[in-house]
């Protein structure tokens, strides 16, 4: 099937390329398009990252419902077996369930962080900021898109360029080291994600505002790949 020029049959062609509703053919024909046209490899990239995070909220509803379920339980729990098998089956599941959702679902920054164009602005509003500042955003935002192609060992050093800065201000620094320590983790490194994360244990002014759901997946997939190594 070649591509639509219709925009909305394109995005329905874009849809069965994503769900697998494609025979191989098909799916190298819409491959090839993506080689050639820049513009549409990123309509399907962001039509893959939407697929992504409506999964992940998915998950992330079901594990946040269960652990309500569980307390409401906990509270009405009496002295009957049958109440307590159940509550026992409720409670392993439930922890399966937030430990496969916490091992597997991505770490989500802060939408005014992931959103380049607004950090970009703020670099570009001042005439008088220096030419090597400067290349310190770049550094932030090439670091950013390493981390999302999966070329993690790059995103690593783009990052550490970032936080060796002294010049910056304290809220890139902090997303800096947030992405530096997912770097870490995804090149292998799990003891070094560690210690960047462990400067924030005891932080009481942190400027980046990332969600505690996010600091336990990082802290659960830290945890998980040292005791794998």
């Amino acid at each position: 099937m070649k591509r639509p020029i219709d925009k909305q049959q394109e995005h329905e062609w874009i849809e069965q390329y994503l769900s697998g509703e494609m025979t191989r053919d098909e799916r190298k024909e819409v491959e090839m398009v993506m080689q050639a046209d820049a513009d549409f490899e990123k309509e399907v990239q962001l039509l893959k990252r939407t697929h992504e995070l409506m999964k992940e909220a998915f998950l992330e509803q079901r594990a946040v419902a269960t652990l309500r379920q569980l307390q409401r339980q906990s509270r009405q729990r009496t002295q009957r077996i049958r109440l307590v098998r159940r509550s026992l089956i409720g409670s392993v599941t439930a922890g399966f369930m937030l430990i496969v959702y916490l091992s597997v679902a991505p770490v989500v920054f802060p939408d005014s962080e992931n959103d380049t164009s607004i950090t970009h602005s703020l670099a570009d509003e001042s005439d008088t900021m220096a030419v090597a500042q400067k290349q310190v955003f770049n550094q932030f935002f090439e670091g950013q898109v390493h981390l999302i192609e999966g070329q993690y060992v790059l995103a690593v050093k783009n990052f550490e360029t970032v936080v060796r800065t002294t010049d910056i201000r304290p809220y890139f620094r902090e997303a800096a080291q947030w992405h530096l320590t997912v770097a870490y983790l995804k090149s292998g490194e799990p003891h070094k994600a560690e210690r960047v994360y462990d400067q924030f244990s005891q932080c009481t002014d942190c400027e980046y505002p990332i969600r505690a759901v996010d600091r336990w997946k990082i802290w659960w997939q830290i945890k998980w790949a040292q005791w794998l190594k």
